[in-house]
């Protein structure tokens, strides 16, 4: 009899939460990350499109543009609708498709949402960052990307002392410090060390309890896996 009770929650609590997911259902979203800010949960990921007609890699990811979520009981959330767009960001790229993996934070009364994106007449992604007075925007582009920064998925941190540092991967997990406008790198991009050899993407970076720790996806020949490191 316990058993079977037992079983019975089991499948009851299974059946609630995958009536709860995923939580965006109108689009493809992914890469998300969760800030909390004025009182509310705030999601920022990136948004995959059906390829259109002239983009060449109809196999690949397709991202045009960013949006953002919000919810203040992690069951209901609101699309606040894009944000922007490749095509109101001076320096991307037209018809790049390229805005990968984005982070937001919050400093000086102002939020920071930072982005990867192809510029013009380059190969490489860059990091840029859009500025608001609110975290659902609107967000207002910088005319030029983060000087300095190569790669994608970036993370913002803050820490008690008030420096605020960018994390973002280009193979390898780089760090840098950013200035005090937040807007400009503040010391060169250094590879974080003692990491596993191999592609590394997707960190993010955060303190906890007199600890840092940084997660991030690596992945070689064998495997794709996520891992942490504590600092």
């Amino acid at each position: 009899m316990n058993k079977r009770l037992l079983l019975g929650c089991l499948v009851i609590i299974t059946g609630n939460l995958g009536a709860q997911n995923p939580i965006i259902r109108n689009q493809f979203s992914a890469d998300p990350s969760a800030r909390a800010f004025e009182g509310e949960i705030y999601l920022y990921p990136s948004h995959d499109i059906p390829a259109p007609a002239d983009y060449p890699r109809k196999d690949w990811f397709c991202m045009a543009d960013y949006h953002v979520f919000s919810s203040d009981d992690l069951i209901h959330w609101k699309d606040h609708g894009v944000i922007f767009s490749q095509d109101n960001v001076p320096w991307v790229k037209p018809k790049s498709y390229g805005m990968w993996a984005p982070d937001c934070i919050f400093k000086n009364g102002k939020y920071y949402f930072y982005f990867p994106a192809t510029p013009n007449n380059m190969k490489d992604g860059s990091i840029g960052v859009a500025i608001s007075d609110h975290p659902s925007g609107p967000f207002t582009p910088e005319t030029m990307p983060i000087k300095g920064t190569t790669g994608i998925d970036p993370c913002p941190f803050i820490d008690k002392n008030g420096q605020a540092y960018l994390y973002y991967a280009a193979g390898n997990i780089y760090v840098a410090k950013l200035k005090d406008n937040m807007t400009e790198l503040a010391s060169p991009p250094q590879i974080v060390q003692n990491l596993p050899k191999g592609f590394k993407e997707g960190p993010f970076f955060f303190g906890r309890n007199g600890y840092y720790y940084l997660t991030y996806f690596y992945h070689n020949l064998y495997s794709f896996t996520c891992y942490y490191s504590l600092f």
